[in-house]
């Protein structure tokens, strides 16, 4: 199978490249293929794509107006050279794009969504009608997807994100000494990471504990402030952005994400293959397909500072109360990289055959 996946703006440093990566992979493994098509060049990041059979539209822009003068060549000339089995498309602004591509080409191909945002952003979702079939990374983003008016309930498909799950990636943990604490990804204040949450949180535990922040943003001299402000500072350390974030994590106990909204929290099932609980806000969307409460994690309301920083103390005074590492391994088998495949791939093939395209 021929897969063609086109991409709007993207960062490089996102959940959304490493799920573009993983597809590939598997891809290849199973003898399939996947090509990437960019709309535009990575803001942060331009190197996320080596190794992948990728393509970025000359010129490129962020402006939807200028992706479709230019985009649409580009879609055009890889449907003709190459011809796909499916175009598999990120932003669902880019529906229409593809579609009319795969008109002037000649080519009868299915169109597919594969949607990685919380539905608390609206990404144009009118437009999700125009595709064929949606590929769903949380149960609130199928249901959503389904009440969109003019889509059909059997073109959504489930099939979350997927990560690589392997005994040898196990994490250590301490014995002594602090609770070792982690938090990956964006740091923020407020708004959809909630950073400043944790730390406010953390003020109020009391015993030993240390917490080990890997990431970036414009906030963090604010956050910095505010870890001085709070008065543990001393128990922080800011490692920035990493390219390899759990190789800067050799001894982790739990891992905490303070979000107010996310796409699917993939941060968590990549802690969770190394065997680190997590702690997470219970946000749109993610969270609640992820966490088996005392199996492999636990959840708490959105910025319920007294919930998260009670739920932190009991760790800090039993840090027996942490399930198992193997036990929290197996707990995310669904989410295994080989298995998204899978149902990636079903969904695809019954997306074809649902709506009678078929190679020309």
């Amino acid at each position: 199978m021929k897969i063609l996946v086109v991409l709007g703006t993207l960062s490089g440093r996102g959940g959304i490249e490493s799920c573009v990566r993983t597809l590939s992979e598997q891809a290849t493994i199973n003898g399939d293929s996947v090509r990437v098509l960019a709309l535009c060049p990575s803001t942060v990041d331009s190197t996320w794509h080596q190794g992948l059979d990728y393509t970025e539209v000359a010129n490129g822009s962020a402006s939807l107006k200028w992706q479709m003068l230019r985009g649409l060549p580009a879609v055009l000339q890889a449907c003709r050279k190459d011809p796909p089995d499916v175009v598999v498309v990120i932003y669902a602004s880019s529906i229409p794009l593809v579609r009319a591509a795969l008109a002037l080409s000649g080519l009868r191909r299915p169109v597919i969504a594969w949607l990685h945002f919380s539905t608390v952003l609206k990404q144009r979702t009118n437009l999700l009608r125009f595709a064929h079939g949606h590929l769903c990374i949380s149960t609130p983003i199928a249901e959503a997807t389904r009440a969109v008016e003019g889509v059909s309930a059997n073109s959504v498909h489930l099939v979350y994100n997927g990560t690589r799950i392997d005994t040898s990636t196990l994490a250590s943990r301490s014995t002594t000494g602090p609770l070792r604490i982690v938090h990956v990804g964006r740091l923020m204040v407020g708004d959809q990471k909630r950073t400043d949450d944790l730390l406010r949180a953390l003020a109020k535990v009391k015993g030993d504990w240390q917490l080990d922040l890997v990431g970036s943003g414009d906030t963090v001299p604010e956050l910095q402030a505010l870890a001085d402000e709070l008065g543990i500072a001393d128990r922080l350390r800011w490692l920035g952005w990493q390219t390899a974030p759990w190789a800067a994590l050799p001894v982790a106990d739990v891992l905490v994400m303070s979000s107010a909204f996310e796409g699917f929290a993939m941060v968590l099932i990549e802690a969770m293959a190394r065997g680190i609980p997590c702690i997470s806000s219970d946000c749109s969307s993610g969270p609640l397909d992820i966490i088996r409460p005392g199996q492999n994690g636990w959840l708490y309301p959105v910025g319920d500072l007294d919930a998260l920083a009670a739920r932190l103390q009991t760790l800090v005074d039993d840090r027996g109360l942490l399930p198992a590492r193997s036990t929290v391994q197996d707990s995310i088998a669904l989410f295994s990289s080989e298995k998204v495949f899978g149902r990636i791939k079903e969904a695809i093939q019954t997306t074809i055959r649902q709506s009678g395209f078929a190679k020309a």
